[in-house]
């Protein structure tokens, strides 16, 4: 009668082992990406029900930009658009001003959009950088890991969407079409 595991048992016991945590950690992974995905891509909608929400009540786009997109100005990225003069690209500043009125209109009592599911950064979020954000809710209050749990102001908030892959924040691209007189706000 022989006592305990041989070698060999062992090793086939730990390699099933291995290939059950790569499964496992596989699906996480796969899981907490497409969590992401779904996150930026709910930012995108509640922002441009936000946009269009403040254009019915208003009869003018928020942020001023009336004057940018409905004239004849239109900016490099706007021409090279499909080919289409008629669309203008929203620069990431234009956007963030946009995003302020709509705030300023919360705070008068008229909610435009679930504040709740916006998600912001301190930074620009520019293409290639690795900046974190945060929920807007969490930034507002402040947490005790952001600039030892000061808030953060709406005057130094960007508003965006978490990177799939890495959960960086990215700034909102918003396309306006001169001849629907409407927007779409996308990921870049």
């Amino acid at each position: 009668m022989r006592k305990g595991f041989t070698i060999i048992e062992l090793v086939m016991v730990i390699a099933i082992l291995g290939i059950l945590l790569g499964i496992v950690t596989t699906a996480a992974a796969n899981s907490i990406k497409q969590a992401r995905s779904r996150k930026a891509d709910a930012c995108c909608q509640i922002v441009q029900a936000g946009f269009e929400t403040y254009y019915a009540q208003k009869g003018e786009w928020p942020g001023g930009i009336d004057s940018k997109i409905k004239g004849e100005k239109t900016n490099s990225e706007g021409k090279n658009y499909n080919s289409d003069d008629d669309v203008y690209v929203l620069d990431p500043a234009d956007v963030d001003e946009m995003m302020r009125d709509i705030l300023k209109e919360y705070k008068k009592g008229n909610p435009c959009l679930d504040i709740s599911g916006l998600f912001v950064s301190r930074k620009q979020g520019l293409p290639g950088s690795k900046d974190l954000g945060l929920d807007f809710m969490t930034a507002i209050r402040g947490t005790p890991k952001e600039k030892n749990g000061q808030r953060m102001s709406s005057s130094e908030m960007h508003f965006g969407y978490p990177e799939e892959s890495h959960g960086y924040f990215r700034h909102f691209k918003v396309v306006y079409s001169k001849p629907t007189d409407q927007m779409k706000v996308s990921r870049q």
